[in-house]
């Protein structure tokens, strides 16, 4: 799939949500869904803090940049893997803001023909403007 993306478009902005504060009880129940018994994420107390893989239960409203060429909608790309780039801990009570921002669109050819990748960053911060997580999630498309 051979597109043409405006260069101009990477680093715009396409989503802004703020999260409600997160709660003791939601940071528990997550690490224990996964399994985790490590007291640091599974006890209350001063300590507690969300797993590290916490960072990526936070969802946007928009899902993909509105300015892509036709042919690159969100339902009709494959997931293509996530780099995670940790931050300060999630702690309870803290609120996150998630930044959507289209980070890199690039076209690679493989043995199937040509591919084109959407690069989206979505960047977590709490409310004291620390980073929690920069998470950089690709799409492919053919």
């Amino acid at each position: 799939m051979a597109v043409s993306i405006d260069r101009a478009l990477i680093g715009y902005e396409f989503d802004v949500v703020e999260h409600p504060p997160v709660t003791a009880e939601h940071l528990i129940a997550f690490a224990r869904a996964l399994g985790t018994t490590d007291p640091a994420y599974t006890e209350p107390g001063p300590d507690l803090r969300a797993h590290p893989t916490y960072c990526v239960r936070f969802h946007g409203r928009r899902p993909y940049p509105d300015r892509l060429p036709s042919g690159l909608e969100y339902r009709r790309g494959m997931d293509a893997g996530k780099d995670v780039e940790f931050g300060v801990p999630i702690r309870p009570g803290d609120a996150i803001t998630q930044r959507s921002t289209l980070h890199d669109a690039y076209e690679k050819t493989g043995r199937s023909g040509s591919m084109t990748f959407v690069v989206l960053r979505i960047t977590l911060s709490n409310q004291r403007g620390e980073c929690v997580a920069v998470i950089d999630n690709r799409f492919m498309h053919r």
